[in-house]
């Protein structure tokens, strides 16, 4: 919302103009520039509100009521901002006693807010900006403190794969990792075993599970592609997926049916080998 437009507005009304009234034909208005509401109908005469001394800033048709001067609106605050149409803007606003009492409540949550922080109204911006700053760092931390954990449980599995026809297949859920991190368990499992290697490692975070296939290169000429393994194991989790060949990415909705996804991985890769 652009903080002149309310400006402007306010101006207006502490100027305390007078409202000059006058009924003419509605061609000659139209023709004046008065503006017209959309959706209203105008009978050949109309009335006529213009405010502004000798520079007129608001020539409207009005069948309705008005105050007397523009000092009588009192305070006006703009609550909202919207696009009805192209090259139309519609606004909210409220004034006189509702603006004041708007004024009143905002004030009590700047201070509640103040206070819960242990501020003063004055330094809330910087103690909101220092908290975020703060806010930030710390999930940084638990991010990285996260990932460690996760590598830590997964150096257990890489050293236990299974093989399948020469390949090395490597399948395991990992707790609480986000699909950042198994993505980088995925980098590990791949600077372990280049060569004639799977791995599908698999996440539950908030009910939702997450799985990441990867296959090396040169299994893609016999037959393996990890856009379709990772389709194959998400299938039975109510979910889909897709991605390049050595590696792809899927989600589900079925978390309690992801130990049996699993399980068929190897089943998978052994009918696939050409």
């Amino acid at each position: 919302m652009n903080p002149r437009t309310a400006y402007r507005v306010n101006r207006h009304i502490l100027g305390n103009f007078d409202l000059r009234i006058t009924f003419k034909p509605l061609q000659q208005a139209m023709k004046e520039g008065a503006m017209a509401l959309f959706g209203e109908k105008y009978g050949e005469t109309v009335r006529t509100i213009t405010i502004g001394g000798k520079d007129p800033f608001s020539y409207e048709l009005c069948g309705g009521t008005h105050v007397d001067e523009t000092g009588d609106i009192g305070l006006c605050l703009i609550t909202s901002e919207g696009s009805v149409a192209a090259g139309i803007r519609r606004i909210e606003a409220v004034t006189g006693r509702g603006a004041y009492a708007l004024v009143q409540r905002r004030f009590q949550l700047l201070h509640q807010a103040a206070t819960l922080l242990g501020t003063s109204l004055e330094l809330l911006p910087e103690k909101a900006d220092d908290l975020l700053e703060e806010l930030t760092a710390t999930r940084k931390l638990v991010a990285s403190l996260r990932q460690s954990l996760v590598a830590a449980e997964f150096n257990q599995v890489l050293a236990n794969p299974m093989s399948v026809d020469q390949v090395t297949v490597l399948t395991a859920t990992l707790s609480e990792a986000d699909a950042d991190t198994l993505r980088l368990m995925i980098d590990r499992f791949r600077q372990r075993f280049p060569s004639s290697s799977v791995a599908v490692l698999a996440s539950v975070v908030n009910g939702r599970p997450t799985v990441i296939a990867a296959v090396s290169e040169d299994l893609l000429k016999r037959g393996l592609n990890a856009g379709e393994l990772v389709k194959f194991v998400a299938a039975p989790l109510g979910g889909s997926g897709g991605g390049k060949p050595t590696l792809a990415q899927a989600g589900g909705k079925e978390a309690s049916k992801l130990p049996q996804a699993l399980a068929s991985v190897a089943g998978w890769v052994k009918d696939k080998l050409n």
